[in-house]
């Protein structure tokens, strides 16, 4: 029986920041668990409008949204354009697949971290059953950028946590 699932995630963004914010141009996620790797790619093509993603080597093509991002870049993207108390739509890839996130922003709250305590905007992804989902804190003090981001898994219970302590 497996009490925990030790696995190693990988995940590498490039892209530029422009007048609308970041732009993703490639995005890679590799996994490593019980010795064996798997490799997922993302290519944006923003002149086309179409991006290329999925396992290396099984790519495919799609349309690629507005503003689309990547599964790193998409919480940076937020630190630059805070949203507003409400809910709001995301196309992000993780490298495999393309997902529209649903995100409720919520209003600010305080949180305790090693930094301190801390005035943050709570977005958190409106979970899917049997879909896993990210809760992301971003700081007021510190330009809004991420300082807690906890991820659930597909039962929806926490699955883990990362917290700012510098």
């Amino acid at each position: 029986i497996d009490l925990f699932r030790s696995q190693r995630l990988n995940y590498l963004s490039e892209g530029q920041i422009t007048e609308q914010g970041l732009r993703p141009h490639t995005f890679l996620m590799s996994r490593t668990r019980r010795g064996r790797t798997e490799a997922a790619r993302a290519e944006f093509d923003w002149d086309a409008a179409k991006i290329v993603l999925g396992r290396v080597p099984d790519r495919r093509t799609l349309a690629l949204p507005a503003d689309s991002q990547d599964f790193i870049s998409f919480m940076y993207q937020l630190a630059l354009a805070p949203p507003a108390p409400g809910r709001i739509r995301v196309a992000v890839t993780n490298g495999s697949r393309l997902e529209t996130y649903e995100l409720d922003v919520l209003e600010h709250e305080r949180i305790d971290t090693p930094l301190g305590t801390l005035n943050a905007l709570p977005i958190k992804q409106v979970r899917r059953a049997g879909d896993e989902s990210i809760e992301v804190w971003l700081a007021a003090e510190y330009r809004y950028l991420p300082v807690r981001v906890r991820f659930i898994d597909r039962e929806g219970h926490p699955a883990g946590e990362q917290i700012a302590s510098e």
